[in-house]
């Protein structure tokens, strides 16, 4: 009896498909190492690491465990930063492997379900997208910040606080200037803008569309200088597409970042906490699939609940 439940588990087990997971990181390599590890059942890691940093220590960590994409300097709220998701996207669908889903994390990120649970929980909704979005175009506009033009974020500067000055002072020129319009530019249509969070899962036949679409150069220039594109970009391919009836849309009031991130516990007032074991007992009742921010030192003992539990 036991064998016949092993033999149908390993048959279940190799029907299951894999899950690749896109992973962006520029510090704290021994917690990478850590995630990938926890996670490293049927699945496969593309990470990239932020070209401001030496990638040496992420390497010795990693070895041959995960594929690194090329690298891009990246500065938070730039355009650079949907450069990176599309070069992991590239990664995984040219590696011609069939996967599930394909999941987006931060370096900073860890399950709190264990592998097997979300590999299961995937195949189960082989037609989910696991994207929110939320339309600022037909939500009359309630972040207006959203249409300014915002120079310089990808500025190589050493300096964050004149880059700042820069961003805040070009802002400022352009605002009686021009403005650009609440639509986004998608095969030759005006269509409206969503705004959701860097962090989904995504199927690879969603993140086709998204790569086709971003080859357009109108779409591309319209994103070029936004605030935070990489919030905006996928979110406004995928909800004009018929991708949009398995995603999950939001209306009536803009939800906030923590509810637009569907898989992850976010603790967010203005910045995202770092997580400790005092906050298990949330993490735990959210019922989320991942948590974020989790570093080395702070969250070691949080990393050793959830492994317990």
């Amino acid at each position: 009896m036991y064998k016949i439940l092993f033999i149908f588990a390993l048959i279940i087990d190799f029907l299951m498909k894999r899950i690749a997971y896109i992973i962006s990181a520029y510090t704290d390599p021994n917690h990478l190492k850590r995630l990938v590890e926890r996670l490293s059942v049927n699945s496969d890691f593309y990470v990239h690491i932020d070209k401001k940093v030496d990638i040496t220590p992420f390497e010795k960590a990693l070895a041959d465990k995960v594929q690194f994409v090329p690298r891009y300097w990246i500065s938070w709220g730039g355009w650079s930063q949907v450069l990176y998701q599309e070069e992991l996207l590239k990664a995984v669908l040219n590696s011609g492997k069939d996967y599930s889903h394909i999941v987006c994390l931060s370096g900073l990120d860890y399950p709190m379900w264990n592998p097997e649970r979300i590999v299961s929980f995937f195949n189960e909704n082989p037609n989910k997208e696991f994207i929110a979005g939320f339309d600022m175009t037909s939500g009359h506009l309630q972040y207006p910040y959203y249409t300014k033009y915002h120079f310089f974020r990808d500025l190589k500067c050493n300096s964050q606080w004149w880059k700042d000055k820069l961003i805040v002072a070009s802002r400022w020129f352009m605002k009686p200037l021009c403005h650009k319009p609440p639509y986004a530019p998608i095969d030759g249509k005006q269509c409206d803008i969503y705004k959701g969070s860097d962090y989904w899962a995504i199927t690879p036949d969603c993140a086709k569309l998204v790569l086709e679409k971003l080859s357009q150069q109108p779409l591309r220039n319209y994103f070029k200088y936004s605030f935070v594109p990489s919030e905006m970009c996928l979110q406004t391919i995928i909800f004009n597409s018929p991708f949009r009836e398995n995603a999950i849309l939001h209306t009536d009031k803009y939800p906030g970042l923590p509810t637009l991130t569907p898989l992850h516990f976010i603790d967010y007032h203005g910045f995202i906490k770092h997580l400790d074991e005092s906050d298990y007992p949330r993490l735990k009742e959210s019922g989320r699939m991942f948590c974020r921010k989790v570093v080395s030192g702070k969250s070691d003992s949080l990393v050793e609940i959830i492994n317990k539990a």
